[in-house]
């Protein structure tokens, strides 16, 4: 399964989570954990974050099990969205002051707790702007978002064109923006938002 500190594939472990089999997953977790782990934990310089970044991994994973037999490189496709995951963690940061001074939210000498409640209730409100698109549009910006597939893997998971593709992603995020803006939030932050979530 691990070979050097790389991921390599074992289909006959993949083909039995993808069948529900619990103690597979088990095995594929205690496998990879170490890896994934250490790979977030570099990144995004927390070993906290990386421990919440793996067990997303592993959720996602495994809520996506039956997918597992139909994937050509699964060790591949695991890394990947833990990868993203953290690389996703670290762009929130970076960009997270910008958002709080752009929107102008308030700011406590005794810490960022309110500011974190605030960034929090902007994401949760992209959340409920996200539940609110069509289905195709919504489908395509999760694709993107959550499982952080490239607008040509979307088109063919999606069995969709590309330029369709590309306009569903656009259409979504204007929707996103506009829902947005109508509780008060400004444009540079929606656009910000783009490279959010």
């Amino acid at each position: 399964m691990l070979n050097d500190g790389q991921f390599i594939d074992a289909p006959e472990l993949c083909h039995r989570i993808a069948a529900g089999d619990e103690a597979a997953f088990r095995q594929l977790v205690e496998l990879f954990a170490p890896h994934l782990q250490a790979m977030a934990a570099r990144i995004t310089g927390s070993v906290a974050v990386a421990d919440d970044l793996v067990q997303d991994t592993f959720l996602k994973v495994w809520l996506s099990r039956d997918q597992l037999s139909d994937i050509a490189q699964p060790a591949a496709w695991i890394k990947k969205i833990c990868f993203h995951g953290a690389v996703n963690h670290v762009r929130r940061q970076a960009i997270y002051d910008r958002v709080i001074d752009v929107a102008g939210l308030p700011k406590e000498n005794t810490g960022k707790t309110a500011e974190i409640v605030e960034f929090r209730q902007l994401l949760a409100m992209v959340n409920t702007a996200v539940q609110q698109l069509p289905e195709k549009q919504r489908q395509v910006y999760r694709l993107s978002r959550e499982q952080a597939l490239s607008i040509n893997e979307i088109a063919e998971h999606m069995d969709l064109a590309v330029s369709t593709v590309k306009n569903l992603m656009v259409m979504a995020l204007k929707s996103i923006r506009t829902s947005l803006q109508k509780n008060g939030y400004p444009l540079l932050v929606l656009l910000l938002l783009d490279f959010l979530y």
